[in-house]
């Protein structure tokens, strides 16, 4: 390691003198102003200003410029209402509008999508840890419910793009980065745009030795993406992914533990081992290969259809048993828009269907040492998800636009247990569990105040099926009692710009009612299972505002010092709480939902010159919660300070360099990003590094 951060040491020595005699380099990407932004939320592709529904957006310089570690979670944790977990590296937590009580590890009760192609599979899960951060340009979340037209799913969906490629150019980057607790990576991004292609092609490494004990990661990523204009009415695009990664799992930690030594891993029991003793981890190697179609009849017609295929090997072994599971899955999405612009009334219309299958055969095993021993159980798993939806968008008089939709949510299981021994062994048991079919409407009004302030209101339905790692956790098992979350969100937000537009702000209240809110249980083994907690009361604030303090006209210039020069706060306010909750005999009624900070607040300085200089810092601040349903145990107050320090130059006329530098958790605070909640033995804590660094180099060329 001391190698490789001697050899990016020397690289930066080098070109960091060329740097400062060269000419500026172009920004990463463009100022934007909340007026010009178009989002594809509920595929109106409208100026988010005219978007009847809360909308995160984060761009290339939020993921790959603000933070220096190449990892998802810090850039989502700016948008309000959305928290991202890492509670070891590698190991993603995602949660929108306190969607992740459900959730011990990985991305459930949200959707996501690339470019229309569906990243989360039949059974309710989202890979998020096998993408990339050096491979997207963009994503937009949208917050709350959005089964009128994404399907199933009560906390949101994450729509994700790739890098963007310049028409007719071509561009190669090579990147490295080196920083502490033995962190290593390196990268290469090839484009080329011509007049009717757009190609990207994108690899990249990382590993980490870890804070922790029993916390090292590595991972390899390579993505293919490739757009082609077949015909003017014709374009064809191909999404392929592949990841290899392995990480290990530490295990959380008590009060006692935690406070003792944060670096440690779960210690042994009087009848448990440690999770160093059964090299505890995950092996998860994620193949995917997804095609898009789309056809413009006429300029008010157009259609896109996509179909992918995906398979999963996945490996898992735990302090008890060992898990290993294959998985395939297979789907496809088709959506029509038809605009109806002229007329008293301009409509757009949207329908389609969305179908998605998966199989899984998953085997559990004694664990020996990180060895896999006797089998344990023989399952397999079938998940089917079917959605067909509808939308009309309408322009109504006095500068009002109204948007309804509807859709029907269909989910299926079917689970077969085999015998794992020849003498007494029972038959092949076969279950199966079918969700009755639900219609999800969605109805918003907004309305614009001239060019520069909008304010909607909108009621929206939310329902989501167990997830298959629910009705299956990893002990394994089939949970046929357990059932689907369904709610009624309602939310009021205004938005707009202000003071020549140096002044944006996005506010949104809302209160989202849940019925049989799934939480997580764990037994004495740590090993998952699923129960309905009765009803959830989910009120909420969330407010972006920011300022730049030169104004539009400074910047229109191409003069003076300051390429951009703003602040900007995201605040969260939460009251999450359970209604008609029995457990055993405790009435936990009105008791806080755990794992949702009651305030969480972001602020960040964002200053780049047009010299190539660029800084960017971030204070984030969360509140104290409950880590358990009894609310018997709170979390400390989160206080966390990072900032990037960089300068991008060119090189002559066709070569560029970026030289950055960057510091997280400079306060020095020991606290845990991801808690267990609910723990049994009390074991909520998985503590996150201590003060760390680290220091990279990218350089392209383009022709």
């Amino acid at each position: 390691m001391l190698n490789r951060l001697r050899s990016t040491a020397l690289l930066l020595s080098f070109f960091l003198p060329i740097t400062l005699f060269a000419q500026t380099a172009t920004s990463l990407d463009d100022t934007l102003q909340l007026n010009e932004v178009v989002v594809r939320g509920y595929a109106t592709n409208r100026r988010l200003l005219e978007t009847p529904a809360s909308v995160g957006l984060l761009t290339r310089r939020d993921l790959n410029q603000r933070f220096g570690t190449p990892t998802i979670v810090p850039a989502l944790n700016t948008l309000p209402g959305v928290r991202a977990d890492e509670r070891s590296p590698g190991s993603y937590r995602l949660a929108i509008r306190g969607s992740a009580i459900r959730s011990p590890f990985g991305v459930r009760n949200i959707k996501t999508y690339w470019n229309e192609l569906p990243l989360t599979d039949a059974g309710g899960n989202t890979p998020l840890n096998a993408l990339d951060v050096r491979a997207l340009g963009r994503i937009e979340v949208i917050k709350g419910p959005s089964g009128s037209l994404y399907g199933a799913g009560t906390g949101g969906t994450v729509l994700f793009s790739g890098l963007a490629v310049p028409a007719n150019k071509s561009s190669v980057e090579v990147s490295a980065l080196g920083g502490s607790y033995g962190l290593y990576g390196n990268g290469i991004s090839v484009q080329t745009g011509k007049n009717n292609s757009a190609i990207s092609l994108n690899y990249n490494h990382l590993q980490s030795d870890g804070y922790r004990d029993q916390s090292a990661v590595v991972r390899d990523n390579l993505s293919f993406i490739g757009s082609f204009t077949v015909s003017p009415k014709r374009t064809v695009s191909v999404l392929a992914l592949y990841s290899d990664l392995h990480y290990q799992t530490p295990g959380g930690l008590n009060e006692a533990q935690f406070k003792a030594n944060p670096r440690a891993s779960r210690p042994a029991t009087a009848t448990l081992p440690s999770s160093a003793a059964q090299q505890a981890g995950i092996y998860q190697k994620v193949g995917y290969l997804g095609f898009s179609h789309e056809y413009r009849w006429n300029d008010r017609i157009q259609n896109t259809t996509v179909i992918y295929g995906s398979t999963t090997d996945f490996a898992n072994p735990f302090i008890t048993n060992y898990e290993k599971r294959a998985d395939q899955g297979i789907g496809g999405r088709t959506i029509t828009q038809i605009r109806l612009p002229n007329g008293p009334l301009p409509t757009t219309f949207t329908v389609g269907a969305e179908l998605l299958r998966n199989f899984t055969v998953d085997r559990n095993f004694g664990n020996r040492g990180g060895t896999a021993d006797t089998i344990q159980t023989d399952e397999e798993l079938t998940a089917r998800q079917a959605t067909l939806f509808a939308q009309a968008e309408t322009e109504l008089p006095a500068h009002f636009r109204l948007t309804a939709g509807l859709s029907r949510n269909d989910a299926r299981y079917g689970f077969t247990r085999f015998p794992t021994r020849a003498a007494g062994a029972l038959p092949a048991t076969l279950l199966a569990r079918n969700f009755s079919p639900v219609w999800l409407p969605r109805v918003a009004l907004l309305r614009t105040f001239g060019s520069n302030v909008s304010a909607f209101v909108s009621i929206s339905t939310g329902y989501s099926a167990p997830s298959s790692q629910e009705v299956r956790p990893s002990a394994g098992g089939f949970n046929t009692t357990l059932n689907p979350e369904r709610g009624t969100s309602y939310e009021v937000g205004l938005r707009g710009s202000a003071l020549k537009s140096q002044l944006r702000f996005d506010i949104a209240v809302y209160q989202f009612q849940l019925r049989e809110t799934i939480v997580r249980r764990s037994n004495e083994a740590g090993a998952e299972y699923f129960v309905n907690a009765g009803r959830t009361d989910q009120r909420g604030l969330e407010a972006q505002v920011s300022y730049d303090f030169l104004p539009p006209s400074y910047f229109a210039s191409q003069s003076g010092l300051f390429s951009l020069l703003r602040i900007w706060n995201s605040l969260t306010l939460t009251n999450y709480r359970f209604r008609d909750y029995q457990q055993g005999t405790a009435d936990l009624s009105n008791n806080k939902v755990p794992g949702v900070a009651p305030t969480t607040n972001v602020t960040g300085i964002d200053a780049e010159s047009r010299s190539g200089f660029y800084a960017h810092v971030t204070y984030q601040f969360l509140n104290q919660f409950a880590l358990n349903d009894a609310n018997t145990v709170l979390s400390d107050p989160t206080q966390l300070l990072q900032a990037t320090l960089g300068v991008r130059r060119s090189l002559g006329k066709n070569w560029a360099i970026d030289v950055y530098a960057s510091g997280d958790n400079l306060l020095n605070r020991t606290y845990s990003l991801g808690y267990d909640l609910n723990a049994v033995g009390n074991r909520y804590y998985n503590a996150a590094p201590a003060r760390n660094g680290v220091g990279g180099v990218r350089l392209s060329v383009k022709w």
